[in-house]
């Protein structure tokens, strides 16, 4: 069955159940009658022209390539405040740790040049869209069921090994790391932090770690937010999990790919889409 731009949207929507299209995510060139479709990570300029030339239907990729996804990123950012307060952080800390980043994604949107790759597909026709924090949700929900199996005096090395076999985290040829703790060191209370928009650094970890969380897994971290994190916490029992940016973001991009192709559009993968399909 053919779809539309807008029933690609939806199927998105409806994997995780919510109502409206989020921030980060958007049609930047509208399409109906789509039978395949290139999907991938990161599809910018040359992939636009890869797909035009190949003869697909629709490029759809995960993060914001432009538009206002990419201009008005930062409202997803309030996660960052939701998933703290849920693990007992005080909504004033909590705001005050997500801050920075929230002004510097509004900066980072300002600035970019918004109508690039957009501008690339319009110019070729060919319907261009980006799905970015249903599918991380996906990702989201997957590791927290990880966690939730888990023995309640299980160490954080056996959750990285858990994690490891996930099968987009088992293919990839980056490793679960523990940026911060010793393998030995109690799980404890665990924060999930992705589908956030962003990781959260060390002011969000921080953040945490002072008030309960033993556990935070990022799928991705700066090195300076490392380094201060083990300076304020190295002789501690916190605990920093990375689980890589990519073989995560491609956890619940696989997941939504099979509901398309479940839905008849014919999807083919690059940049990060379909590690452990």
């Amino acid at each position: 069955m053919a779809l539309s731009t807008e029933e690609i949207m939806q199927i998105s929507l409806d994997l995780v159940g919510w109502d409206e299209v989020p921030a980060d995510s958007g049609i930047h060139v509208p399409g109906d009658e789509l039978e395949t479709a290139l999907v991938g990570i990161d599809l910018e300029s040359p992939e636009i022209q890869l797909a035009e030339r190949e003869g697909y239907d629709l490029v759809l990729a995960h993060h914001p390539p432009g538009g206002d996804p990419r201009v008005n990123f930062a409202p997803v950012l309030d996660k960052q405040v939701e998933f703290m307060t849920a693990h007992g952080v005080p909504q004033e800390r909590a705001e005050a740790a997500a801050s920075g980043i929230i002004s510097g994604m509004e900066h980072a949107g300002h600035s970019a040049n918004y109508r690039h790759d957009p501008s690339i597909a319009e110019h070729l026709d060919i319907p261009y869209m980006n799905v970015h924090l249903a599918p991380d949700e996906l990702g989201r929900r997957r590791f927290r069921e990880v966690a939730d199996e888990l023995d309640d005096d299980a160490s954080v090395g056996q959750f990285a090994d858990a994690l490891g076999e996930i099968p987009e985290l088992d293919e990839a040829i980056t490793d679960v790391e523990l940026r911060l703790g010793e393998r030995d060191n109690d799980l404890g209370e665990v924060a999930i932090h992705h589908a956030a928009g962003t990781n959260g650094g060390s002011d969000v970890a921080s953040a945490y770690f002072d008030h309960g969380v033993d556990t935070v897994l990022y799928i991705h971290v700066g090195a300076g937010d490392t380094a201060e994190l083990q300076e304020e916490y190295g002789d501690s029992e916190k605990n920093l999990v990375v689980t890589g940016h990519i073989a995560s973001d491609a956890i619940g991009m696989n997941e939504f790919i099979d509901a398309l192709e479940a839905e008849g559009l014919d999807c083919d993968t690059i940049s990060g889409c379909g590690i452990g399909r």
